[in-house]
């Protein structure tokens, strides 16, 4: 806070808020990494869609997935013409739909990302889960098993490729949580 009082600098504010997240204030960095991200520059769209982001993740932090779907809206409007920047803002938004309960709206996210990025086992993985709460056991078991073949190292990938195919065989999601 002394460094942004000082120097009234981008990184002061920016380091400030973080701070806050890191303290158990999310919602307070949340907002004020907003606040940051509009007053950047309209030229420099790359830092406000990274304020943004940083935003979006702050709220989920605070278990405010509304509140952060839509500073990953933003984010995503802001970077629309630069698709290689679309997939991680994606991704995070599914994350947001998906704490909201709106798993068609996290699929469609999901698989937007695996358009730009295809062979991405988090986008893969998370996207199994949607198909799978949305009782699309096949698309979802598809999903799992690319995650697992991508990244064979990873254990998260055969949990839930586990809780698709106990879903499939019982013929109700499973519930993760």
């Amino acid at each position: 806070m002394a460094w942004a009082a000082e120097t009234h600098a981008l990184g002061g504010y920016r380091c400030a808020a973080m701070a806050l997240v890191a303290e158990n204030r999310a919602d307070e960095g949340a907002r004020r990494l907003e606040s940051l991200a509009v007053s950047v520059n309209p030229n420099e769209p790359e830092l406000r869609a990274e304020l943004l982001s940083q935003a979006g993740n702050a709220w989920l932090i605070a278990h405010e997935p509304g509140q952060a779907r839509s500073a990953f809206t933003s984010a995503i409007a802001t970077v629309q013409s630069n698709p290689q920047n679309l997939p991680d803002l994606l991704i995070d938004r599914a994350t947001a739909y998906a704490l909201e309960r709106d798993y068609r709206h996290a699929e469609e996210d999901l698989s937007h990302a695996l358009d730009v990025r295809p062979n991405d086992a988090l986008a893969l993985r998370l996207r199994a889960t949607a198909r799978m709460h949305q009782s699309a056991f096949d698309l979802a078991e598809a999903d799992a098993v690319e995650a697992t073949r991508i990244e064979p190292g990873n254990v998260d990938n055969y949990l839930v490729l586990g809780h698709v195919r106990e879903s499939k065989r019982t013929g109700t999601p499973v519930d993760e949580q």
